[in-house]
């Protein structure tokens, strides 16, 4: 029961959203009826989520914690608003909320700057954001007001990277290990032109899947160190981050052993058609289709290392959201309008895989623990605690191939 009222609400938020979207996309305002009720909607369904993810429940006790009078090494800025909600009486589900508002609020304008495509853009750049902001709280927080920034480098005008750089000031004051996100984002904004074609993605993709052992990072685990040391002083996590550097260079999920560099075969198929179907929708577009491409295509070059190591997958799912917009491109060019015209047995398969991948989607949840999916009106006898454990032991065993009992 629990899958299936998650599905059906998913389902609903993301048709909402797509309404939304071509609403938005003919008026331009975010502050209207349309807009109102896709944020209104996903901070309901977001906000009222409980216990998914690691870091939900970790932050969920230290927020207890914090309200109990118990020090933070939070940043300036996450610390202030949970201090102002705790004097409120606010519970940790309500900062929860105001994440989930702020999020989906940041994406509508970030998104509304590719009118084109939002329709399509706007539902999907949500459900491939889900799983990764349901649980990096603090992280997609911050990230909230890169992608706020990032807006108005695609808008351009007077002081566009002036006002880049301050939101990835704001930005910093959530998590200030986001900093090269914002250096990596603005670098690519200067490429006008797809960074690889097709056939050396796939090349360079498969290569360092294929080549990558996590051994490799052993290498970089004395420079970890060093950098740890020298940004101790900035945030305390720093230090603790060299302390482990050896575990969050060569693993980090949650100790689990090791994981394969590619997804599963139906992940992998999108992907590739993503690649290739993209690279033909984007090619000769608008500068900002071509930024999205790019960011894309860094974001699954560095997949293999991320399904590897923790550490580098908080860098890379923010690039990987952007394939939201090149699908979107895809969906409208090739199989809406068909102004991009491919082989019919290839436009065929294309559709196939795609759908095959929606479907993938939608049946996830009944194949793994129901309590993933829970909502606060039936969490009942639930903890952050309890939860995270359950997290925690789940990873821990799906990851290393063992059993309970064995």
């Amino acid at each position: 029961m629990i899958p299936l009222i998650y599905i059906i609400l998913l389902i609903l938020m993301l048709f909402i959203l797509y309404s939304a979207g071509k609403h938005i996309a003919k008026t331009g305002k975010i502050l209207s009826p349309a807009g109102i009720i896709a944020i209104l909607t996903y901070t309901l369904n977001e906000g009222l989520r409980y216990g998914r993810g690691i870091d939900y429940n970790l932050y969920g006790m230290r927020y207890e914690d914090l309200a109990a009078g118990r020090e933070s090494d939070w940043e300036i800025g996450f610390q202030s608003i949970a201090r102002f909600l705790i004097a409120n009486d606010i519970p940790w589900q309500g900062y929860v909320m105001l994440m989930s508002s702020v999020f989906i609020i940041a994406t509508i304008i970030l998104l509304k700057e590719y009118k084109d495509v939002l329709p399509y853009a706007l539902p999907l750049f949500v459900l491939f954001s889900m799983g990764a902001v349901e649980n990096m709280v603090r992280w997609y927080m911050g990230f909230s007001f890169i992608m706020i920034g990032i807006s108005f480098l695609l808008r351009g005008g007077k002081r566009s990277k002036l006002k880049f750089w301050l939101f990835t000031a704001i930005a910093c004051t959530f998590h200030v290990a986001i900093v090269p996100l914002s250096v990596a984002f603005y670098l690519l904004w200067y490429r006008e032109k797809p960074l690889l074609s097709p056939i050396w993605v796939f090349i360079l993709y498969f290569g360092i899947a294929l080549s990558f052992q996590t051994e490799v990072m052993m290498r970089f685990v004395e420079l970890a160190n060093v950098m740890a040391m020298m940004l101790g002083g900035v945030s305390e996590r720093f230090a603790n981050y060299g302390d482990d550097a050896e575990y969050w260079l060569t693993g980090g999920f949650a100790g689990s052993g090791e994981r394969s560099a590619l997804p599963n075969k139906h992940e992998l198929l999108f992907l590739l058609c993503i690649v290739w179907l993209g690279y033909k929708a984007v090619k000769d577009a608008d500068r900002k289709y071509i930024f999205a491409y790019n960011l894309f295509i860094v974001g699954l070059l560095a997949y293999p290392l991320a399904k590897q190591i923790e550490l580098v997958i908080r860098f890379d799912q923010p690039f990987m959201f952007f394939r939201a917009i090149v699908l979107a491109c895809i969906i409208k060019h090739v199989f809406v309008n068909k102004t991009i015209m491919v082989n019919q047995m290839a436009w065929l398969f294309s559709l196939l895989i795609m759908l095959n991948m929606g479907r993938t989607i939608l049946v996830t949840p009944f194949k793994v623990e129901q309590d993933k999916y829970l909502y606060v009106w039936n969490s009942h006898g639930k903890t952050y605690k309890s939860m995270y454990d359950m997290w925690i032991y789940d990873m821990y065993w799906a990851d290393s191939g063992k059993k309970e009992g064995d």
